[in-house]
């Protein structure tokens, strides 16, 4: 898209008179500043990208962490009714069935 703009303007300043020289410089200044934006955008584009895969790799393993945490709740639950001192105790009756 920078590079159809910069044809237009090249192709737009001889029309506007003046001189030659100043209408190279302006158009190197063109140039330049459009490579400059361009080397920003694809800068800006690998860190987006950088914080996508990271922002994706920590939710997978937020994930994990939860359903290990859910796992160890229940495992706990289980071991805390277990350790009933009473045989008739309902937390030990409802684990062993």
């Amino acid at each position: 898209m920078l590079d159809k703009i910069i044809e237009i303007i090249m192709t737009i300043l001889p029309f506007l008179g003046g001189n030659r020289k100043k209408r190279k410089a302006m158009a190197q200044e063109v140039k330049e500043f459009s490579e400059l934006v361009k080397d920003q955008y694809t800068f800006l584009m690998q860190q987006l990208e950088k914080v996508l895969k990271d922002y994706f790799d920590l939710s997978s393993r937020v994930k994990e962490m939860h359903t290990e945490i859910f796992s160890l709740r229940g495992q706990l639950a289980q071991a805390a009714a277990l350790q009933c001192i009473n045989k008739e105790c309902p937390q030990r009756s409802v684990v062993e069935s």
